[in-house]
């Protein structure tokens, strides 16, 4: 059997449907047939929130920093403190068979 994923060519993550954690992912969601780029939508929800003065990052976040310019939170001066969503064109998606 054939199972599929949806990559975001930019970052290497795959998007995962959410309500509370962000759509990209280093997994992603397995979809058993193909699944269609339109699912994605206009844009993705990163959410990052770390505290302190040097917050440990994951590989996942730091990729998103990076990508997406996500600067550290200015109120308190420190950590990161974001729930926001970005557009992201339809182009920078691909199918995926694993």
């Amino acid at each position: 059997m054939k199972l599929y994923k949806i990559l975001h060519k930019s970052t290497g993550l795959y998007f995962t449907p959410s309500r509370g954690s962000g759509n990209l992912s280093s997994t992603g969601k397995i979809y058993p047939r193909i699944p269609q780029i339109k699912w994605v939508g206009n844009g993705v929800r990163v959410i990052i929130k770390t505290w302190g003065n040097n917050p440990k990052l994951t590989k996942k976040q730091k990729i998103l920093i990076k990508h997406f310019n996500i600067l550290p939170n200015e109120k308190n001066g420190a950590g990161y403190w974001i729930d926001k969503c970005f557009d992201v064109p339809t182009t920078d998606w691909e199918i995926i068979e694993i």
